[in-house]
Order: C-alpha cells, then structure tokens, then sequence
C-alpha cells in the first residue's frame, strides 16, 4: 500500500439489494387477515398467505439471483429457506412503527402500491440525532414502485409512513 495514498473502505455495510418482478408470475392469496402489530395494520401475519406452485418457484428464483449478488462478497455457495410470508393492507391512513424482524434477511414487495412508503433507519440512527451532525444520513426514504422487491438485512429498523390502498408482501430469510 503506498504511504501518500489516501485509502478508502467500507466498514460496516449495510447492503440492500432490489429487483423489478413480473407480478403476473407471483399470485398471492391472503386469508385470515387481522389487525397486527402496534399499527393495526391488517395483515396475515398471524394467518394464511397461499403462494400456488408456481408462485412459490418464481420467488426463490427471484430470491436466489438476488441473494447471489448480495452474498456474493461473504461466500460462494448458501442455502436459504424463506420460514416466513405474509402480506400487508394498508386502508386508511395505516402505518408501521419502527421494527427489525427475527431472521438473517428480509423482504418487501411492493405488490400494489402508488409508491413507497418504506423508510430504512441506519443502525447508529439514534448515535446520530443524539449529536450535532449534519454529514452523515440516518433515514434512507426508499423510491420503491409497484413490481419491486428489496431484500435487505434483517436487523435493518425500518417503518413504513401513513398510507392507504396499498398491499405489501414481506418475508423472512433464514441463510443456512
């Protein structure tokens, strides 16, 4: 390494990784919706959300190309399972507080949606506020549209803004 040169690197990313999808090829059926979480946001959380075979298939391609990229810099060969699907309605003004989920990796699709409503907080947020600085960001507001999926880091806090006559599909990765 040459002494004069100033070098730059990475500590700590926290990568997210998005992908359009053909919604044609990912039918999703929710059953048993409840109201859910702080927010009372009606979800399936807790119930059924139905994927045909063909469904199913489409996703973990979809989620294995995504994944391969993401993973790509830790290891060459993984094994995922997707232990978790469920869908989200937001009606009327409907929001999520801020949350992690229990995996290694998670997802959101933006199923039916006008944009998104999504913001990603980083991990040193509160570090952040708690000081004077006006360098570094600690919210991510996503551009997300209709048809995209980001899958992102599980521990990554993240919420969702008020909004109505939306349908997310989010899930949960365990890499194995």
């Amino acid at each position: 390494m040459d002494d004069n040169k100033v070098n730059i690197k990475s500590l700590f990313p926290n990568e997210i990784a998005i992908k359009h999808l053909d919604l044609s090829k990912l039918k999703i059926e929710g059953k048993e919706f409840q109201e859910t979480f702080e927010s009372k946001v009606k979800t399936t959380y807790n119930g059924k959300t139905l994927l045909d075979e063909n469904s199913i298939n489409y996703l973990k391609e979809q989620l294995k190309e995504t994944l391969d990229n993401l993973l790509k810099p830790y290891c060459k060969a993984f094994v995922f399972n997707v232990f978790e699907i469920w869908i989200n309605k937001y009606e009327d003004n409907d929001y999520q507080g801020n949350h992690v989920h229990p995996a290694d990796f998670s997802f959101i699709i933006y199923y039916k949606t006008d944009k998104s409503y999504t913001v990603f907080n980083s991990p040193v947020k509160n570090l952040l506020e708690s000081t004077a600085n006006k360098i570094f960001k600690f919210q991510y507001e996503t551009d997300f549209k209709e048809g995209d999926m980001v899958v992102f880091p599980s521990y990554l806090e993240h919420w969702v803004k008020p909004n109505s006559n939306n349908i997310t599909v989010s899930g949960n990765i365990k890499i194995i």
